[in-house]
Formats: C-alpha cells, sequence, structure tokens
C-alpha cells in the first residue's frame, strides 16, 4: 500500500515526495517513504524509508522548506490502533532530508493531523491540521518560527470537513477549500481577512467531492489550480481544472478516468514554472505527472 504523498523542491532544484507506506493503511509496520526526483536525468531514485516508529503506523508528512536551506517534516504516529489516536510530529533536516533530528511532538491532541502544505507569511506559520475525531478542520499557527503553536477555532460543516487547502489571493485575502465528510458532496470553501486567525462559515461550491483529498494552488501568473476527484461518489476520475481568483475555473483536465482510486493530490509549482502532480494510484504506487500551465488552459471546458 503506498498513499497520501506530499512534494517539495529543494534548494538545488531537485523533488523529494513522501509518503506513507505499509502492509495496509494502518498497519503496525507503515512508515515514512522518500523519494528524489533527479531533474538533471528526469528519474526518481529507489524508495528509501525517511521516518519509521517500530510497530507504531504512520502517515499524513508534509513538508516545510525553510529559508536557510533546513527542511521540516510533519507526520503523524498512531499511538493505538487508529488515526484517532494519532499525535503529530515534526522533525528537522540540514541536508535535504538524507538525515534527521529526533522527532518533536508539536501539540498533546490526539486525532490531530496534517494533510495539506504549510503558509508562510512574514514571521507566521499557517499549518492546516484537521481533527480526526470530529470532522473539523483547523489552523495551527506559530507567530514565534515554529517554536510554539495554537489552534484556531473549528471550521465546521454540516457533513464535517478535513484536509483545508490554503492560498493567498491579489488582495491579501487567504482562501481554504476543504474536503467535504460523509458519504459525499461537495468541495467547502472559506475565507480569512486576518492572515488565518479567523476564517468565515463554510460555504459549499459547486465543485463535487467524494470525500477524498484534493489539492489547491496558486501559480505564479496568479492563476488557481485545483487537482480533485470530479464526482461526488468515486475517487476517480482525477483532474486538474485552472481559473482566475474568481475561482470560476474554466478548464480542465482528467489525468486519471478508470474505475479504480486515483486520490489524494499534491500540486507544486517548481521555479522552472512546471508543475508537478503526484497522486496515489490504485492504493499500489504513486504516479507522478509534469505540466504546463499553458496546458491546463488548454484543456476542456468545465462543465
Amino acid at each position: 500500500m503506498a498513499h497520501c504523498a506530499t512534494l517539495t523542491e529543494l534548494p538545488d532544484g531537485d523533488l523529494l515526495a513522501a509518503w506513507f507506506g505499509g502492509f495496509y493503511e494502518t498497519a503496525p509496520d507503515t512508515a515514512i517513504l522518500a523519494a528524489r526526483y533527479r531533474v538533471q536525468t528526469e528519474s526518481w531514485s529507489q524508495p528509501w524509508v525517511m521516518a519509521d516508529w517500530p510497530d507504531h503506523p504512520m502517515g499524513q508528512p508534509v513538508f516545510l522548506q525553510r529559508p536557510d536551506g533546513e527542511l521540516w517534516l510533519f507526520y503523524d504516529v498512531i499511538m493505538a490502533w487508529d488515526w484517532i489516536s494519532a499525535q503529530p510530529y515534526r522533525q528537522r533536516s540540514t541536508d535535504g532530508g538524507h538525515t534527521w533530528s529526533q522527532p518533536e511532538q508539536l501539540l498533546d491532541y490526539p486525532g490531530l493531523m496534517f494533510r495539506s502544505r504549510p503558509m508562510v507569511l512574514g514571521q507566521r506559520i499557517i499549518l492546516p491540521v484537521y481533527d480526526e475525531n470530529v470532522w473539523q478542520s483547523f489552523m495551527m499557527i506559530s507567530d514565534d518560527d515554529g517554536v510554539s503553536w495554537r489552534l484556531t477555532a473549528p471550521m465546521k460543516s454540516p457533513q464535517g470537513n478535513i484536509h483545508p487547502c490554503v492560498v493567498q489571493l491579489d488582495d491579501g485575502r487567504l482562501l481554504a477549500y476543504l474536503r467535504t465528510g460523509g458519504k459525499g458532496g461537495v468541495i467547502w470553501r472559506s475565507v480569512s481577512y486576518d492572515q488565518g486567525d479567523t476564517w468565515t462559515p463554510l460555504a459549499a461550491t459547486d465543485l463535487p467531492n467524494p470525500n477524498s483529498g484534493i489539492d489547491l494552488l496558486r501559480l505564479r501568473s496568479g492563476a488557481l489550480a485545483l487537482a480533485f476527484n470530479n464526482s461526488d461518489r468515486r475517487r476517480t476520475p482525477l483532474c486538474v481544472a485552472i481559473g482566475g481568483q474568481d475561482e470560476c475555473f474554466e478548464h480542465m483536465r482528467t489525468l486519471e478516468d478508470e474505475l479504480a482510486e486515483f486520490s489524494y493530490p499534491a500540486l507544486l509549482q517548481a521555479d522552472d514554472g512546471r508543475i508537478h502532480l503526484v497522486y496515489t494510484c490504485r492504493r499500489r504506487y504513486i504516479q507522478h505527472a509534469i505540466f504546463s500551465e499553458e496546458w491546463l488552459w488548454n484543456g476542456d471546458p468545465r462543465k
């Protein structure tokens, strides 16, 4: 089993991906695995175990590349038998992910989970999180360079929500898209006018969601790219839509449409402008796609 990939660009231009893998999700042997994409050869290294707690399942890795070159890895460790007992941890690397510091527990909060990329606004770090016990999302905020953390008020919706993804718009507002709960439905949205401290009540979008992961990315052009399952019931097809900051996602490309699971997308725009996408493919491996913003704009009109 391979699931829940994340992606970052290293200072030398290579990419680093991480995900959790094991016999099955929440199996005792589940660890954080990683692979490096070498841009010069356009090839991936063999995977290796990046972090492992013996007999404790792990998951939900997220990277944060720091300005001084240090790399942070956030993840969850299951303390009992399910995600509701998972605790949030961080490790640090000064050599591009080859070696890591000892794990640091960030908060004592069973069920507090990661998924989406952090946002840095000046001295503030905003880390989207959610509570697996009650299916409500939060922002975990640090104003002292990650020394201490606090949680915002919960973001609530009728069916529950998790996996908040955050981008900043030209006018300074923060926009969050969130995965739905229940049997499926739509993507939810919320806006912050104060750099993430408070959020507007969640509102439904017209974008379907089958209770599965999404990713929202602001491109350097200012356009928004959204990776999601264009279905309210199934984790297929997997699509990437593009639009302006008015959130009218006008064009869309379909990357996978077979009757299988293609889920948990994670987007990244590299320094060379290319867009990278990693996602779960059939729960067996992590797939990688590369495309341009122009390719997205030339996609089919989204109906």
